[in-house]
């Protein structure tokens, strides 16, 4: 498995400032890419992972407030696995981080969504409301055992 990543930035969300209950945030901007292992569709938020394997995943999303009970949260969720991996914040005005190793099978695909029980504001405040970088996880096998 050769390397392949992409990093992915939310300068202005395509739905405005503002990402509901359940909703994608939309990455606007590819900062950087490589290879062909990793695709983004900057129209629906979809990042589709084009070959088994191990990837990584690590977000932040910078919220202004929320319309929330329970915080900033945000998962990635994917399609044909089911997982749903959680970063939250207890506050609504902190970053909220998250990140995730995980093994998929080709063509999964995930997106970045709000799972709070409210829309979240993002901040007109910083340059980058919110980041993303997914890169696969070359596994050396020595004695069976991935090193």
């Amino acid at each position: 498995m050769a390397i392949s990543f992409v990093e992915l930035e939310s300068v202005v969300p395509t739905n405005g400032d503002v990402v509901p209950a359940e909703g994608v945030l939309v990455f606007d901007t590819v900062v950087s890419s490589a290879g062909t292992q990793i695709s983004y569709n900057t129209a629906t938020g979809t990042i589709t992972f084009n070959e088994a394997g191990f990837y990584y995943i690590d977000w932040y999303v910078a919220p202004y407030f929320g319309l929330t009970t329970d915080g900033s949260n945000w998962a990635i969720q994917t399609a044909l696995s089911g997982l749903v991996i959680i970063g939250s914040s207890h506050t609504k005005v902190s970053v909220t981080t998250g990140f995730a190793i995980f093994n998929v099978v080709a063509g999964e695909t995930a997106q970045l969504v709000n799972v709070s029980d409210g829309a979240i504001s993002l901040s007109p405040f910083v340059k980058s409301k919110a980041g993303l970088i997914v890169y696969s996880v070359a596994m050396q096998m020595t004695s069976g055992v991935g090193v």
